[in-house]
């Protein structure tokens, strides 16, 4: 089976935290077809950020529907370029380990560049065959799930509880 992954990372504090969802290939249309179904009159995107309680509980509803599973990687860092090239270079293999073939990262227009340079050498390490691209946030509905994973784990309390469900794993960056 084939696999897509999407990655969205954000920011809590000194933590950065990035969630990447796994899809198979044959899901791919259904999924981002529920996805914009989900999106409300005048909205291009769901963004956890800018959704009410009752709102990220429906929305995350629909997305355990899908049986989609994801991981967390989280990463102590005040510097975002050294924080980007570290879970970077730690997603990668990660990915081809488990038979990815495309990574679909949300755009972060000043940072592109450098992970392009970051991603080509971890997958040349990795042994290859995933290839990647940067996706504004409306132009893929599969990163708003991305998105709400790496929300909800942040905010810690019930909403990691609500999430943990999702997840197949957490990967502490700063691990001794």
């Amino acid at each position: 089976m084939s696999w897509h992954a999407f990655l969205d990372e954000s920011r809590r504090g000194s933590t950065y935290l990035v969630a990447v969802v796994i899809v198979p290939i044959r899901k791919l249309d259904v999924t981002r077809c529920a996805m914009r179904r989900l999106t409300k009159p005048g909205q291009r995107r769901v963004h956890f950020n800018d959704e009410g309680d009752r709102r990220r509980r429906e929305v995350l509803s629909r997305i355990e529907d899908f049986g989609l599973r994801g991981l967390i990687w989280h990463c102590r860092e005040s510097n975002d370029v050294r924080a980007r090239q570290v879970w970077l270079t730690d997603v990668v293999p990660h990915l081809v380990d488990r038979g990815v073939s495309r990574l679909v990262l949300e755009s972060c227009q000043h940072q592109d560049a450098e992970d392009r340079r970051v991603l080509a050498g971890a997958v040349r390490k990795a042994g290859g065959g995933l290839s990647y691209a940067h996706f504004k946030p409306a132009e893929d509905p599969v990163l708003w799930i991305s998105d709400a994973l790496a929300w909800c784990y942040g905010a810690g309390g019930d909403w990691r509880r609500r999430v943990s469900g999702l997840l197949d794993g957490v990967i502490d960056l700063n691990r001794s």
